[in-house]
């Protein structure tokens, strides 16, 4: 009989015929419910961050629903414009964003129509700025938060950052946690964003004296040390979306040099007013302010 013979055969083959037979569907279910446990510990991962993050950003959840209906009426009550790009410049107080609006509109803090500036000249109600030359910009500067107590959804309410088309976190230092807040805050939104570090020119020349050298050293040190500070702001700042890929820019300016570029003029040769971001901030605020369509 055959059997005998073909019985080694059978044999050798027996886990083949299981693998396959049985195995491999056991196989294929427990790398199932492996990857259905992956995904329900990244969701529950996911909503323990989202809950922090509501947390620190002190969440109301008595405050209405930002609808289109709540954002088409705020919009009527900031002026804001459907033809053109309505910028706000958002942060906390004396960071410097007054004199950042004039150099983009290429005005000095005594010329008529400029938004004021100094110790003493705090924004207290919403002001509009146009850019000469440039109609399809409008710019607007709010109060300053004044203090971390206010909370970034409060701040963002408050003000109806919702209204407008970008929000610039504007800083001198490195982000401040209302700073990162409110940014997280824009991110959460929805709302285009980014941030700019002022007075670089204040900075280089500090960073010259505190060290004791020359300020070309100066500012490679200061350049150093806060594109360091940019990316740790960064981690923080993007953190409760790890699996999505946010980039927030934070530019190094000074509101100088910004006028300087408004006036169509090379960068200074100094090493303290020479510029650094400028040409890429302003270029993110809108294409049109560093391209002429004559050229």
């Amino acid at each position: 009989m055959a059997w005998p013979l073909l019985a080694p055969l059978v044999v050798a083959a027996a886990p083949k015929i299981y693998e396959e037979v049985i195995g491999r569907p056991q196989k294929r279910e427990r790398q199932a419910r492996e990857r259905l446990r992956e995904e329900q510990k990244r969701a529950q991962q996911s909503e323990q961050r989202l809950a922090k993050l509501l947390n620190d950003l002190g969440y109301d959840e008595d405050e209405p629903a930002i609808t289109e209906d709540v954002i088409k009426n705020a919009r009527k009550t900031v002026g804001y414009d459907p033809k053109k790009k309505n910028i706000v410049f958002a942060g906390n107080v004396s960071v410097g964003k007054s004199s950042l609006i004039n150099g983009l509109c290429n005005k000095g803090g005594d010329d008529d129509g400029a938004a004021r500036v100094g110790s003493n000249q705090v924004t207290r109600n919403l002001a509009r700025y146009e850019i000469p030359n440039h109609p399809e910009v409008v710019l607007y500067d709010i109060p300053g938060a004044g203090t971390q107590d206010v909370r970034a959804f409060r701040y963002y309410h408050d003000q109806m950052l919702y209204a407008f088309d970008t929000v610039v976190v504007v800083h001198d230092t490195t982000l401040t946690e209302a700073d990162i807040r409110l940014l997280q805050m824009c991110i959460h939104s929805g709302k285009n964003c980014l941030a700019v570090r002022t007075k670089s020119d204040n900075h280089i020349r500090n960073y010259a004296y505190d060290k004791d050298c020359e300020l070309e050293e100066a500012r490679e040190i200061f350049l150093r040390e806060t594109r360091h500070d940019i990316q740790s702001c960064h981690k923080e700042i993007t953190a409760p979306w790890p699996e999505k890929e946010i980039r927030i820019w934070d530019y190094i300016i000074n509101s100088r040099s910004v006028r300087t570029f408004m006036k169509g003029k090379p960068s200074p040769k100094e090493a303290d007013t020479a510029y650094i971001d400028e040409f890429d901030f302003i270029f993110d605020l809108s294409p049109g302010l560093v391209i002429n369509p004559n050229d």
